[in-house]
């Protein structure tokens, strides 16, 4: 996912079979991407420790685990983030999936719907500090040309209520910043938002990463945890926007 929108204002500097290192934009952190924990992971560390440490010039790094395997303690990183890897089987069945009764979600198709959908997100998950201006920096319009990125809107009672996005990198979906707005959050939006999600994507594995206040819901819709993915940061360019 990080390395479709490092295709426009940002880029690839590693690439590897253990550790993929993207810059995706001015206005995203630094991110090494372990690929393979197990095969070598002394080199697997060193290649992200090295490519991280590397750019001083970026005030926020970071290292993503997804399996929570290795340790970047020794080498001056601070375990930032721990969350909970959960998974839905291509046909699962699952609790309760139906989305709100007063609630409807759009896979995003025109810039103006994109442009709400990624202010709802900053409200939820606000970025770092920037000088810069950040509408269109985080989902900028180019994304909805990306093949496999979506990004979804929900409204509840007819107002932008959640948001969300997808990747499908042709394996499978990976889910990111599920987020509802706090005055529209216990109606069912999140559950609204995966529910079209779910619906879209039936015949592939869907990933995601939770938070505690999350991970309840995605269990009742068919999620199961299958590992602990550990965020790893600096310990002197800690940032707790990751």
């Amino acid at each position: 996912m990080w390395s479709a929108l490092a295709g426009g204002d940002g880029e690839v500097l590693l690439r590897s079979e253990r550790v993929r290192v993207v810059a995706p934009s001015p206005y995203h952190a630094l991110r090494a991407i372990v690929l393979d924990a197990t095969s070598e992971p002394e080199l697997t560390v060193r290649e992200a420790v090295d490519a991280v440490l590397q750019h001083n010039e970026v005030g926020r790094r970071v290292i993503e685990d997804a399996g929570g395997r290795l340790d970047f303690a020794p080498h001056g990183f601070e375990e930032r983030f721990r969350f909970p890897v959960m998974v839905r089987d291509p046909g699962s069945t699952a609790e309760d999936s139906r989305p709100a009764r007063d609630a409807s979600t759009i896979a995003v198709t025109e810039p103006e719907d994109l442009a709400v959908a990624e202010r709802i997100m900053f409200a939820v998950f606000p970025p770092a500090r920037v000088a810069a201006e950040m509408s269109g920096r985080i989902q900028p319009p180019r994304v909805l040309g990306i093949d496999g990125w979506h990004v979804w809107l929900t409204h509840r009672s007819g107002v932008p209520a959640g948001a969300a996005f997808t990747y499908h990198d042709g394996e499978s979906v990976g889910v990111y910043q599920v987020a509802t707005l706090p005055e529209h959050r216990g109606n069912g939006v999140a559950r609204a938002t995966m529910a079209a999600v779910l619906d879209r994507y039936r015949d592939v594995p869907v990933t995601l990463t939770a938070t505690d206040h999350g991970r309840p819901l995605y269990e009742r819709i068919g999620f199961r945890t299958v590992d602990a993915a550990i965020w790893w940061v600096p310990r002197a360019h800690a940032d707790p926007n990751g």
